[in-house]
């Protein structure tokens, strides 16, 4: 098998190569590069689809759509906030602004709604304090750090050039790093640890991220075209927070045909 089929198949989900993975490899084999296309639309089509994930328990796929969720929760936020950060005035900003803040408020909600609950027991408040501070210690020093720049006395219109495009490249850093850390920390962590929440939660929790997801995508799209200018960005995020409601809504339909126990 080539190094680049090889390289292929290490990026499936572990679940998903411990059951098939040797099969996949073979198959690749057989078929050399030709294997390609379908071993990336595979991994792509795995790693939108948690819940089909070969797992030992009921208890397992909660957890594995739950940190989905919060994936796709941080993920609109990260959007929603570049969004409003780079937007043009236009004469409707008081309605987006309604329609966004509405929308953030239905992240929030969601996010309550699909993470898992700690276990009211010191061992578990220590567990997660300790992956807490491995995972979000760069990005928190990093975002203090543009903080105290910003609001220790420095003239970000008076800054060189360079000074404020480092500050400004190391806050959109954080709040990258951010968001990519927490979901991993719900990866991480043991079910000593946490309670993932039953069927019934999860599924209002992604129905919530999915009402969010598409009103803000479908808003920031309609400003983005119609406004006093074309705004690409903001049309791409748009987009994106689109096929955000498109991952959920394939999540919801893997909760309905999957006999998940609550």
């Amino acid at each position: 098998m080539s190094v680049v089929a090889r390289s292929l198949v290490r990026l499936y989900p572990d679940a998903f190569r411990e059951r098939w993975g040797s099969m996949v490899e073979d198959e690749a084999r057989g078929a050399g590069w030709k294997s390609w296309p379908n071993l990336t639309a595979g991994i792509v089509d795995m790693w939108l689809h948690p819940a089909l994930w070969p797992a030992d328990s009921p208890t397992q796929r909660h957890r594995r759509v739950a940190t989905m969720g919060i994936t796709v929760a941080l993920a609109a936020w990260f959007l929603s906030h570049l969004a409003a950060e780079q937007a043009s005035p236009q004469p409707t900003d008081g309605v987006r602004n309604g329609v966004m803040h509405g929308c953030t408020t239905l992240l929030l909600l969601g996010i309550a709604l699909v993470a898992p609950r700690p276990r009211p027991t010191p061992s578990a408040a220590l567990t997660l304090l300790g992956w807490a501070l491995r995972r979000l210690a760069v990005p928190t020093v990093l975002g203090a750090a543009v903080v105290v720049l910003v609001h220790g006395g420095v003239d970000a219109d008076a800054s060189p050039p360079t000074l404020r495009t480092a500050v400004l490249a190391a806050w959109w850093i954080a709040l990258g790093l951010g968001a990519i850390q927490i979901p991993r920390i719900f990866t991480g962590i043991g079910a000593d640890a946490v309670v993932p929440p039953g069927t019934g939660r999860l599924r209002v929790g992604v129905w919530t991220l999915a009402a969010a997801s598409a009103t803000g995508g479908a808003t920031i799209l309609g400003v983005s075209i119609t406004g006093d200018s074309f705004q690409l960005l903001g049309a791409g995020i748009g987009v994106g927070l689109l096929l955000l409601t498109g991952v959920c809504a394939g999540t919801l339909r893997d909760l309905r045909d999957l006999p998940l126990a609550s």
